[in-house]
């Protein structure tokens, strides 16, 4: 018991997602964003919330806060999390939480090249642009998916840029959803 509550509290803390029922709060200096694509964003947090209400998987956390999120499951494939919040929506892979994501499960929930990564990033960023829960172009969205990988997305003058981290990415708990 003891050891099962010390790799708990080394999930939770390690990773910066805290966990409570459905409640998808993360800690934005602890977030590694390799275990999938972190787009940094001007997000709306109003469009957002009621992005949420017309997805069927998904839940809101901390609604009246700053530190907001919503957490829902992409409708191109149910093993890709997606987490909004002020300043970035992350695709991610949808597990228990806290389980680092290597390559083989990266290969194995985005597909080979990130085919299916890319595929539901420009179905849902798409869809969230048209909703007005992210500020981009229609413009943005092919070359948005096009510039996906592990790492973070973002806008330099003209180009989407991805750049890497050195931390561990790790699944999203989306154990709810599903």
């Amino acid at each position: 018991m003891k050891r099962t509550m010390r790799a708990l509290a080394v999930v939770l803390v390690g990773t910066g997602i805290f966990t409570l029922g459905a409640t998808p709060a993360v800690g934005a200096d602890e977030f590694c964003p390799m275990g999938g694509t972190l787009i940094k964003v001007e997000v709306d947090k109003d469009k957002a919330l009621e992005w949420a209400k017309d997805r069927r998987k998904s839940v809101v956390a901390d609604e009246d806060k700053d530190e907001w999120s919503v957490l829902a499951l992409s409708t191109t494939d149910d093993d890709i999390a997606i987490l909004v919040k002020a300043g970035s929506v992350f695709f991610g892979v949808a597990g228990k939480g806290g389980q680092e994501v290597d390559s083989r499960v990266a290969d194995r929930t985005f597909g080979n090249s990130f085919r299916k990564l890319r595929d539901a990033i420009k179905k849902e960023m798409g869809d969230m642009r048209q909703a007005g829960v992210v500020k981009i172009s229609g413009g943005d969205v092919q070359p948005l998916s096009e510039a996906a990988g592990l790492g973070v997305l973002e806008k330099k003058d003209r180009d989407w840029v991805l750049t890497t981290e050195d931390c561990t990415g790790v699944d999203l708990d989306a154990s709810g959803l599903k």
